[in-house]
């Protein structure tokens, strides 16, 4: 069995390619995997113990995401939401590997994010990114990889210094020109599509009408847009029971699954002038998928541990 950390798993050097092929595959094959209703155990306040089992045969493994939210811990400087994930063969049910959950969660986000935009835009001169965080980060790493050939604008909101570090990042991507935006207004307006990634928003950005016709957004969050629920075209969804507790659920012009719209021929605009907003709510089959192949890549490079808690024959006690 293998503990693979965080360090572990940047080493293995990963490339945007390699992580965008991962979530196609994954999405493409999605009915084909298992995946229960994850189980929820409220604790203190706003604390929460989150366990979500997952399967994927094809793949030969089974195994559990185990999400955790103590604000304890963040009292004493560590993190208040972790997240563990438990890897198992398929066939024989052996662990295999416990590995980080919070950064494989990052990685994943992303690049649904990515794959998202680059499935559902034809043309797109302005991309306005807001929250610029291990997500964002995560999100121009491929983003701009897959990018790298197209000249666009890359608009930033203006917050507490991300925006230089985020430039001074990917300064070597030349066919993108930043631009600083000092308000969410600023942000928003004439943009074909929006990232958003910040973590918490009291109220929208901006008034859904700042929007430019026939724009993209995508909230990682699903924060800062409850306006646009209500008068965007077309409203987009990974997971159609969980958007069910939206506020606005049953106040949509449209709602459609994203498999339905990226790989079973849903149209996505009725005319160029429509706005799509697309939630993708986490599913835990990615983070398994991601975190099998990953197993897979550091098989020889991470030692095993011995951690046996069965005699190899039978026992009487």
């Amino acid at each position: 069995m293998k503990i693979l950390t965080y360090k572990d798993i940047k080493d293995l050097n990963i490339s945007a390619d390699e992580y965008y092929q991962w979530t196609d595959e994954v999405l493409r094959n999605r009915d084909s995997y298992i995946m229960p209703t994850k189980t929820r155990i409220p604790m203190r306040e706003s604390d929460y113990f989150n366990v979500m089992p997952c399967a994927l045969p094809s793949e030969n493994s089974v195994g559990l995401k185990v999400i955790t939210r103590n604000e304890q811990r963040r009292e004493e400087g560590s993190l208040n939401l972790d997240a563990q994930i438990y890897l198992y063969s398929y066939d024989k049910c052996e662990l295999l590997a416990i590995l980080d959950g919070n950064y494989i969660t990052t990685i994943r986000t992303a690049a649904i994010a990515v794959h998202t935009f680059l499935n559902l835009i034809d043309e797109y001169e302005t991309v306005a990114m807001v929250g610029l965080g291990n997500i964002g980060t995560k999100i121009g790493d491929i983003l701009f990889e897959k990018t790298k050939n197209k000249k666009y604008t890359v608009k930033l909101y203006k917050y507490k210094g991300q925006e230089e570090r985020f430039i001074e990042r990917f300064k070597q991507y030349t066919n993108i020109n930043f631009v600083i935006c000092d308000t969410y207004d600023e942000l928003m307006k004439d943009s074909d599509a929006v990232f958003s990634s910040v973590t918490f928003a009291e109220e929208d950005f901006c008034d859904a009408s700042v929007y430019k016709e026939g724009c993209l957004v995508i909230p990682v969050h699903m924060r800062g847009f409850m306006g646009c629920d209500l008068t965007f075209d077309h409203i987009i969804a990974s997971d159609m029971e969980r958007i069910k507790n939206f506020k606005y659920y049953d106040q949509y012009k449209k709602l459609s699954s994203t498999d339905d719209v990226l790989f079973k021929g849903k149209t996505l605009k009725e005319k160029a002038s429509d706005r799509v907003i697309v939630y993708n709510l986490g599913l835990s089959i990615t983070d398994l998928y991601f975190a099998s192949k990953i197993y897979h890549l550091a098989n020889n490079k991470v030692e095993d541990l011995d951690i046996t808690i069965y005699p190899e024959e039978k026992f009487y006690i």
